[in-house]
This record gives structure tokens, C-alpha cells and sequence, in this order.
């Protein structure tokens, strides 16, 4: 069996790359080595999960491969994922995510009947409590100064403006954003709304903001949107024609945007995808929101998730510092 698998089309594991299948599967059944894929085809709908799950499950494989070489799938045993997690050099959280990975891919062999019993099932995770999140937030003047900063001269400026105020002012994920069409930018009433496709297939509803739904109508009328109800909301726009291809934006195009912009705008070039939802959750509770609806609006399970995103308190002023005198 070759050691290189490359995805076919209607089986999206990796789509655009090489995926690669770890020695142990090599040595493997073939029912083995096909649980393995359709643990990512079949198994893992969300195609970030899986991008992570995969990354995880690789690196753990290597290692694997490397510590006790030619090891059976059948013989890796709860001692030696406690032990990769032990020596994993993450942080963790990265830790735990690397054995959610193999805890989930064991219990989808075991219950494909490849193996008996999953290895990872008793061991435990790393402890680890956070109470702030690391995502850089800009200050509302750094907000103002990056919007203002764009000047609507073509459509992927309008397109730029848009998606940042799309972001900002709804506290949605980038994927929820990206993931939009036409037709989930509607009107209900005398408002339009967002409807923003989450994590796990769900999707919530949330108005738009009168700035963003300028931006929106804006681009929408000069890319000639509104009848397109299928079509991707945010598109590619080669650098060449600045024209939409009606291609769908993804993140890693979203994040290099975000980076230019923030550079050309004078801000923290530490701004990432993630930066305007906190941005948003920020200004929203410094100006009298409430968490709990804070929690409503970003659609977060916990609202100890939408805590980590008040980051109200990170602002010592200095005339604060001032009071430590010798």
C-alpha cells in the first residue's frame, strides 16, 4: 500500500493538499487504513476541525513512529499517550486539543470494530484555566482610523470595509462571515439582518448595525449582488482586474487583507480575523452593554467564552503607574 494518498474530489479530507498516511496505518489492514480516512471524510464535518484534527493526529504518529518504531496500531496503549502528552512541548491547551484528536480517533476505530478498546480513553487532560484571551483588540480610535482608512475607490475596497465592519459589529467568527451568501444579508421589517452559519451546522440570526448595513448596500450596489441570492456574499478579487470572480473568500485571504490594511492604516499589525470580534465585545460592554447579551449576540454556549473577550480592564492608565513614588 502506498504511503501517499492523495483526496478525491467527493472525498474532501485536505482539499488542495497531499494527505499523507501515517507508517502505522501503512502497516495496517486495509479496513483499517479506510476507517482512518473516513474518520476525516465521514467523521468530521467541519473542515477546521479537521484541518486540526489532521495536524494532530500526524504529529502524534511521527512521534510515535520515531519513539517505538514499527509499532502496531493495536499495541499503542493508554502509557504511551499519556507520555506524548507529558513531553508534547505546547501549551495546554494545544496539549489537550493533540489528545481530544487521538481520544476521538481511537473511539471512531473502536467503534468501526478495528480495535477493542480506545487507548486515550482514561487519560487525562492537561489543567489549565484562562481568564483572559490572548486576541489582540485595536482601541475604538485604532477601529475608526483603520475603517476611515479605506477609501472606496473599487469594489474590493467596498469589499474590505464591509467584511471588517461585518466582523466588528456582529461579534461574528470569520468562517460565519466568510460562509454567508447573498441571501443571508436580508431584510426583516424595516432592518436587514445577518445570518451567520456557526459551528456544528447551526446558525443564528442577528440585525445589522446602521454602519455595516451602509457598507454592505454600498458594496452590494457596485458589485451588482442583490439577485444573487446563491452567490458567495465575499469573493476573491484577483489584484489584476479588481473584479469578484464569485469565488468564495477564505480566511487565510481574510487574514492577509486584514494584515495590509492594518499596516497601511497606521494600527496594531498584530490584528488577525479573530482582533474584531473582540474589538466588538469590547466596545459594546465599555458602552453599557451586557455580557449576557454580549453572549447572545456571538452566539457563545458559555458565557465564560464571552468573557475572555472583556478586555476593559487591560487599560492601566498612567497616571495610575504615577501613584508608585519612592
Amino acid at each position: 500500500m502506498s504511503n501517499l494518498i492523495r483526496p478525491l474530489s467527493d472525498l474532501p479530507v485536505l482539499p488542495g493538499s497531499e494527505f499523507l498516511l501515517p507508517a502505522i496505518l501503512s502497516r495496517a489492514s486495509e479496513r483499517t487504513t479506510y476507517r482512518y480516512l473516513e474518520f476525516f471524510t465521514a467523521g468530521i464535518r467541519n473542515p477546521n476541525t479537521r484541518l486540526a484534527y489532521y495536524r494532530a493526529l500526524t504529529r502524534f504518529f511521527d512521534w510515535l513512529e520515531e519513539r517505538y518504531s514499527g509499532l502496531e496500531l493495536h499495541q499503542v496503549n493508554s502509557i504511551v499517550v499519556a507520555q506524548y502528552v507529558e513531553v508534547h512541548p505546547g501549551s495546554a491547551q494545544t496539549r489537550n486539543q493533540h489528545l481530544s484528536a487521538i481520544r476521538s480517533l481511537f473511539r471512531w476505530l473502536v467503534t468501526g470494530g478495528v480495535i477493542t478498546e480506545n487507548p486515550a480513553a482514561e487519560v487525562r487532560g492537561v489543567k489549565h484555566r484562562v481568564k483572559r484571551g490572548k486576541t489582540p483588540v485595536l482601541t475604538d480610535d485604532e477601529m475608526k482610523a483603520l475603517l476611515s482608512s479605506i477609501d472606496p475607490d473599487d469594489i474590493v475596497d467596498l469589499r474590505d470595509r464591509a467584511l471588517i465592519a461585518a466582523m466588528f459589529f456582529s461579534f461574528a467568527r470569520v468562517a460565519a462571515v466568510l460562509g454567508m451568501n447573498v441571501d443571508d444579508y436580508f431584510s426583516k421589517g424595516k432592518r436587514y439582518w445577518f445570518r451567520l452559519h456557526e459551528k456544528g451546522g447551526k446558525y443564528h440570526e442577528v440585525p445589522v448595525h446602521h454602519t455595516a448595513e451602509e457598507y454592505l448596500d454600498l458594496y452590494m450596489d457596485k458589485a451588482n449582488l442583490w439577485n444573487e441570492k446563491t452567490t458567495p456574499l465575499f469573493q476573491t478579487a484577483p489584484r489584476r482586474s479588481r473584479a469578484l470572480t464569485g469565488v468564495r473568500l477564505q480566511r487565510q485571504e481574510a487574514w492577509a487583507m486584514v494584515k495590509r490594511r492594518a499596516q497601511a492604516a497606521g494600527v496594531s499589525t498584530d490584528a488577525c480575523n479573530h482582533t474584531f470580534r473582540a474589538s466588538g465585545i469590547t466596545n459594546f460592554l465599555r458602552n453599557g452593554g451586557s455580557r449576557d447579551n454580549a453572549q447572545k449576540i456571538a452566539a457563545h454556549e458559555d458565557i465564560r467564552t464571552t468573557a475572555l473577550y472583556d478586555r476593559r480592564d487591560e487599560a492601566i492608565s498612567l497616571d495610575e503607574i504615577e501613584r508608585i513614588r519612592l
